[in-house]
């Protein structure tokens, strides 16, 4: 008796994907990106690199990231972000800092610099000098022990606020990088 076959069903011919993430043609003036659908953005399906997703991500992360922190510089010390930030910066400069250069080094909002400056001054942190454009800020030897303490403070929070095996060294680094980058 000779062998048979079995019969199959022809299987359908694979279409390509109706939603692809991002065509690019290798030539940089010739890129066109379609629009990633929403659950595909979201998780369903691979990351995407749109620009908008990245932006969803930053916020989110920026969110966790900050609360905590926040929330103990002022809760622990009576101090604000803004607050934090000038002292840092006051604190890696050998030289008293025009008020200016802090501003756009900062990126603060004029009022909030002003309200930084006012609560720090009072509080015996830095000392203003000058007049006008030319008023200079420095940290002060308290500033500098006020900043140590919100530091100890700032790492026990933010190591409490991630697992330990999330990101490694060398990743926490190269994430700083990129995120120097964004900002500039």
């Amino acid at each position: 008796m000779p062998a048979t076959r079995p019969t199959t069903t022809p299987k359908p011919t694979p279409q390509p994907s109706p939603t692809p993430t991002t065509r690019t043609d290798p030539s940089p003036m010739a890129r066109t990106t379609t629009p990633t659908p929403l659950d595909i953005a979201v998780g369903a399906g691979t990351v995407t690199a749109e620009p908008w997703v990245l932006w969803e991500s930053l916020i989110a992360a920026t969110q966790r990231w900050t609360t905590h922190p926040a929330d103990a510089l002022r809760n622990n010390h009576g101090i604000t972000v803004y607050d934090y930030r000038l002292l840092r910066l006051l604190a890696r400069t050998p030289r008293p800092v025009r008020k200016s250069i802090t501003h756009t080094a900062l990126d603060l909002p004029p009022r909030s610099l002003d309200h930084s400056i006012a609560r720090l001054t009072e509080r015996g942190c830095l000392t203003v000098t000058g007049r006008g454009q030319e008023k200079r800020l420095r940290i002060t030897d308290h500033g500098i022990e006020f900043l140590e303490a919100a530091i100890t403070t700032l790492r026990t929070v933010t190591a409490d606020s991630l697992p330990a095996a999330a990101l490694p060294p060398r990743s926490r680094a190269a994430l700083v990088t990129l995120l120097n980058r964004l900002r500039h």
